[in-house]
């Protein structure tokens, strides 16, 4: 299942999940997990299947007694390796009520592959509930391992508010490689346009007050040998509404840490009227916004986060770097 909303994370235990053995320009985003976005994602689900077992349906709602919900995983860049898990979790109306978002349940994960023709129990995760500013678009966060491409399947259990939630399952796919810079690999040394290239800031920031995260290129910040926090976002253009809460998020780490690691803000859109990308964005494979990443010393991708990130989050890896 591909949705068109967006997600948050947790812990910095990692999980490993063991199997059997176009760089494009969408952008699949985060969308307000509002109550007309929830019925609209239900639909695009297929509705929620009768029975537990997964299948290529997508999602199931809760098969056993509790709380009805059906979970979502909205990233667009899962694969083998490991990854930052994003799951949001809609609580299904009753009596004709539209399903909305369910904040700060206690979750447990159970992960599945093959799926097909029964699923195998694989591993598990615990993940944390993370949000920025809005809870209603927070995320529940786990660091996974895949070890195998193909369809997964990961079942939802656990209790919100001390009521226990009914077991519920969703499928989702494991990419080869990623489509974004990999763990490990070495950042794009992209040349994005600074304020020292343009006579109008605004031509490159899209927030209602530009920020002072354009002094310098990611080549040019990455011949510093400092680390480097890159954000991928457009503030004044996001469709979802988690741009300019995610800049801010960026910019308290900038406070705190920005005479120890250097800081730079790459808008989407060359041109909003067409939706051009800049090629900065085709560079790093993004299909997505906003997209955080935390470069080290060696220029390497340290920790990338798709959507909301709180600072909690980020600083922790951050820290390890500076």
């Amino acid at each position: 299942m591909r949705s068109g909303l967006f997600h948050t994370y947790p812990s910095r235990s990692e999980t490993r999940i063991e199997g059997r053995s176009r760089r494009g320009t969408r952008r699949t985003l985060l969308s307000s997990l509002g109550a007309g976005s929830a019925a609209a994602l239900l639909a695009a689900c297929g509705g929620a299947p009768s029975g537990g077992q997964i299948t290529d349906r997508g999602s199931t709602a809760g098969s056993a007694n509790g709380l009805l919900v059906q979970p979502v995983i909205p990233g667009t860049d899962t694969a083998v390796g490991r990854n930052r898990f994003a799951l949001a979790i809609l609580q299904v109306g009753k009596g004709g009520a539209l399903p909305a978002p369910l904040a700060e349940a206690d979750l447990s994960l159970r992960f599945f592959h093959p799926i097909e023709p029964q699923p195998v129990a694989k591993g598990e995760a615990k993940p944390e509930f993370r949000y920025v500013t809005d809870k209603t678009k927070g995320l529940y966060i786990a660091q996974v391992q895949f070890d195998q491409p193909g369809a997964w399947g990961v079942e939802v259990s656990g209790t919100a508010a001390g009521q226990p939630l009914a077991t519920a399952r969703v499928q989702f796919q494991v990419k080869p490689r990623a489509e974004t810079p990999a763990i490990g690999a070495p950042a794009p040394r992209s040349r994005n346009l600074t304020r020292h290239d343009v006579d109008d800031i605004k031509k490159i920031d899209s927030g209602a007050t530009p920020n002072d995260m354009h002094e310098v290129s990611i080549a040019q910040a990455l011949e510093l040998k400092k680390p480097l926090v890159v954000l991928f976002a457009s503030p004044g253009f996001c469709a979802t509404q988690t741009c300019a809460p995610q800049l801010g998020e960026v910019q308290k780490l900038k406070t705190k840490y920005g005479d120890r690691a250097s800081f730079v803000h790459v808008e989407i859109f060359k041109d909003t009227t067409t939706r051009a990308p800049y090629e900065a964005v085709v560079e790093w494979g993004l299909t997505s916004e906003p997209w955080t990443f935390l470069v080290d010393k060696e220029g390497k991708i340290a920790e990338k986060y798709e959507g909301p990130a709180p600072i909690e989050e980020m600083e922790a890896a951050l820290a390890k770097l500076v």
